[in-house]
């Protein structure tokens, strides 16, 4: 007999804040895998004081927690977010218990079938996922020995990052053509960052939304660019990449790049450019 949860999404749908735990190695929602349904869940909570008591026994693995409060008219726009980090459940927290919500009883997946492959926004939601799953336990301040399934996350991250498609923030240089043309004829410039040593990394994003973060003055056009076309597009003296630096800021040094390549056999035709 299925369970009408209409009153409990309405009284999340008015309330007038939320408060979200938060990984402090990744700066997004903890993600946690439910042991019994494998849902991969979100926790929201009422208030700070029930996240803080959530947040002791991870405190004590070394995973740092912390509350990010989310007021009502930013719900539609965090909630769209959690499908495209691969979230399919909400926990939420109140002083009366905890309830269980599936995520697209809540808001509904976005629908982009019916849109031409061109027009289709870039989404990598497992991607994002395992990616999250692997910094939150790579992260952890412990002997390597010591990490629980890190191998095995290891292996889900690398397969997503070789299948997946990214985006390559890009500045278009002066001139009379076509944004469409510019890009076509690579009439551009690749942005750099400095990480605390001092080496050239390159930001790349898995979806619009990590790009904006990074595109605070809407100064630049995303280049859409398959994990084979990563290695060309490295710029003089760069180490790599570094994907969503805001995020979850995994490196994707020259040498990984290199190495999952011939693992596992990606070919780069150098016919074929990267497109807007």
């Amino acid at each position: 007999m299925a369970i009408d949860k209409s009153f409990f999404i309405k009284s999340i749908q008015r309330k007038k804040e939320l408060i979200v735990a938060y990984c402090g190695y990744t700066n997004m929602p903890f993600v946690q895998c439910d042991p019994d349904s494998f849902n991969d869940q979100v926790w929201l909570f009422d208030t700070e004081e029930l996240l803080q008591e959530f947040a002791k026994p991870f405190t004590e693995k070394k995973i740092l927690l912390r509350g990010i409060k989310y007021l009502n008219k930013d719900f539609p726009a965090f909630f769209t977010m959690l499908h495209t980090i691969g979230v399919n459940e909400i926990v939420f927290v109140s002083q009366t218990g905890r309830e269980l919500l599936e995520l697209e009883e809540l808001v509904k997946k976005p629908d982009y079938s019916k849109l031409p492959p061109e027009k289709q926004p870039i989404l990598n939601p497992q991607l994002q996922l395992t990616g999250l799953y692997f910094m939150q336990e790579m992260s952890r301040p412990i002997p390597t020995e010591e990490k629980s399934g890190l191998q095995e996350m290891e292996e889900e991250l690398a397969a997503n990052l070789v299948k997946s498609r990214y985006i390559l923030p890009v500045e278009l240089l002066p001139g009379p053509e076509s944004d469409a043309d510019k890009l076509r004829n690579h009439k551009y410039r690749i942005p750099i960052l400095k990480n605390k040593n001092g080496n050239i990394l390159q930001p790349l994003f898995t979806d619009m939304p990590e790009l904006a973060k990074f595109n605070k003055g809407n100064q630049f056009k995303a280049l859409v660019v398959p994990f084979g076309h990563l290695s060309r597009l490295l710029v003089k003296d760069s180490k790599g990449f570094v994907l969503n630096p805001a995020g979850f800021h995994i490196a994707m040094p020259k040498e990984l790049l290199e190495g999952l390549s011939k693992r596992f056999r990606v070919q780069s035709d150098p016919a074929q450019n990267p497109k807007e």
